[in-house]
């Protein structure tokens, strides 16, 4: 199954492939590596009244005393209401600094796309993987119903795979090998999900698990899609382990 990538260019969306936004086209590209050149650009692209100077006129309106404090210009700075597409670089880059100082492995903050909610995330990247009903997509069951309703508003379909109720909802690999060769069966295999801990059910997946399941999906070629936007919400004496933090 292997001898090609389970996700580049060539196997995006092609309708993803297609959208052009030129308030951040090549223009906006160029000025941001000014920018970081130490030049001082003032981005216009997009109507930004902060660039320019203009304050939070409605918020000031409600509460005018805000303009004789000191540190107005903090609370209300010149720029700021739209930022990079990506996030503030300045938050991605404290990503990447988490990153790293949790998994002990260097993050490029360019490689970081900041969303509103996990949700917004989990919806661009089915987005941008799904093609057509032939994009099955591995869903853990019980699963956070996001999936299965994301999956069918972009047109793929779902696959499910069952957790183990009497291993503390565990990943049976030998179900899901059956699932991926029932899908396969019928041309639609694609991606799979992973939710650790999970939702709803709370589980924690050993590092076992995680091993197999990392070797699984380079076996089949499937893009992996790792939710674990609960990594800190655990209960339990044993530490839990990130997809990350064994990938290394």
């Amino acid at each position: 199954m292997m001898g090609r990538k389970a996700l580049d260019y060539e196997e995006l969306n092609e309708n993803v492939k297609k959208v052009q936004y030129a308030v951040r086209g090549e223009l906006y590209l160029r000025a941001s590596e000014l920018q970081k050149e130490g030049k001082r650009i003032i981005f216009t692209n997009v109507g930004n009244p902060h660039a320019l100077g203009q304050k939070q006129v409605v918020a000031l309106c409600q509460a005018p005393f805000l303009l004789d404090d000191p540190n107005v210009g903090l609370i209300f700075p010149a720029e700021g209401a739209y930022s990079d597409s990506r996030g503030i670089p300045g938050v991605r880059q404290e990503v990447a600094e988490f990153i790293q100082r949790r998994d002990g492995y260097p993050s490029d903050p360019e490689l970081i796309y900041l969303t509103d909610g996990a949700s917004k995330g989990v919806m661009q990247m089915l987005n941008a993987i799904i093609r057509n009903e032939r994009d099955g997509i591995l869903v853990p069951v019980p699963q956070y119903p996001l999936y299965s309703a994301a999956i069918s508003l972009f047109g793929g379909s779902l696959v499910p795979y069952y957790l183990e109720e009497e291993a503390n909802w565990g990943l049976d690999l030998v179900s899901t090998r059956q699932s991926v060769a029932e899908a396969r069966s019928k041309g639609i295999i694609r991606a799979m999900v992973i939710i650790n801990p999970g939702n709803p059910t709370g589980q924690c997946l050993s590092e076992a698990n995680i091993r197999e399941l990392l070797n699984f999906c380079y076996q089949e070629n499937l893009v992996l899609l790792a939710d674990e936007v609960y990594q800190q919400n655990v209960y339990q004496d044993e530490r839990r382990l990130c997809l990350t933090w064994v990938l290394q």
